[in-house]
């Protein structure tokens, strides 16, 4: 009996030494354990394409330009920054959860190929190295459903469960094909000290419109909207009003208006026009015009948005906690 014990205790010793060996070899989320699950891309500094498609058949082909920092957008616009970055990062920080229950397997699948979105990952080559099949969050919105597919392994057919290491939930959003989700939204981009001079100008009451102006060395002077010079006290106010015009952003190319409202908007007269320009030469113009709304509180106008008109003539949607503290009057100086 005893000699049976002891037996049965070495089995269990060895059957539990081998699991954590198993373990330490094939981790939870090891990429490489697995070439069907290998989705993660080591040196995303060599991406220098992605292109998303939809099942409707929109899409979204970011390049990588050498004269800007900026990802450019099917070869017209600028994309936004903080979403391309986003994408790198899901790229290089993915790990698999697991692969899809059996018992699921069947209905991921045909919602990949219903719904999913195709994402293709190009290291400068024709081909891309990778290409993501991504579908819908699990139920517990911890991982997202993605299946692979490489050059030289073809179309895996095995879907995985992946998440992101470090955090929890799902991929699935940062994968979209709308063309204004994917717009640059900058209206005033002057890094570090290339600003030189801002002018606002209040259409309603010009007396309100200001210009401040900076040298290289970085001393300000004010003007009103005669181009009289204004002398100030507070100068570390009127330095970070100026400062304030370095990185502006309006919030969607998505104004939710027809084409009738926006020409109407282009035809009429703006609240404000700001002019921005750089000691580069570079320059921007931005129109403000009033989103009526009917509160009493606001003079009529909507309390939180207002519409914008870039330099391209395009009417765009802003926020007037941004923009609100740009256009103050030039006695709150």
């Amino acid at each position: 009996m005893k000699s049976n014990l002891r037996i049965l205790f070495i089995l269990v010793v060895i059957t539990a030494i081998t699991g954590v060996i198993w373990q330490f070899q094939n981790p939870k989320g090891d990429l490489s354990a697995n070439v069907q699950a290998d989705f993660a891309i080591a040196d995303t500094s060599s991406v220098n394409k992605i292109f998303i498609v939809d099942t409707n058949g929109r899409s979204a082909l970011l390049e990588r330009s050498s004269d800007t920092r900026f990802w450019t957008l099917n070869g017209e616009y600028l994309a936004r920054k903080d979403a391309t970055d986003l994408l790198l990062k899901t790229f290089t920080r993915v790990l698999v959860k697991g692969p899809v229950p059996e018992l699921q397997r069947e209905n991921v699948l045909r919602n990949l190929s219903g719904s999913g979105k195709k994402v293709e990952i190009y290291q400068g080559g024709d081909l891309p190295v990778k290409t993501w099949y991504v579908g819908t969050p699990t139920q517990t919105h911890t991982g997202t459903f993605v299946l692979l597919e490489t050059p030289e392994l073809g179309k895996s057919s095995e879907p995985f469960i992946v998440h992101l290491k470090g955090s929890v939930g799902f991929i699935s959003t940062r994968f979209f094909t709308d063309v204004n989700e994917w717009r640059y939204t900058g209206v005033f981009d002057f890094p570090g000290r290339s600003l030189a001079q801002v002018t606002v100008i209040h259409h309603e009451d010009p007396s309100h419109s200001y210009k401040i102006s900076s040298d290289r060395k970085g001393n300000i002077s004010l003007e009103n909207g005669a181009g009289e010079s204004i002398s100030f006290r507070d100068t570390i106010k009127v330095q970070n009003k100026f400062l304030r015009f370095r990185k502006v952003h309006f919030e969607s190319y998505n104004s939710h208006l027809s084409e009738e409202s926006q020409e109407k908007i282009k035809n009429s007269s703006p609240a404000f026009t700001m002019i921005v320009k750089g000691f580069d030469g570079h320059s921007a113009k931005f129109d403000l015009f009033w989103k009526e709304s009917g509160d009493s509180h606001f003079d009529g106008h909507d309390g939180e948005h207002m519409y914008g008109l870039t330099s391209d003539g395009e009417v765009v949607l802003v926020q007037r906690y941004v923009f609100d503290p740009l256009t103050e009057v030039l006695s709150d100086f």
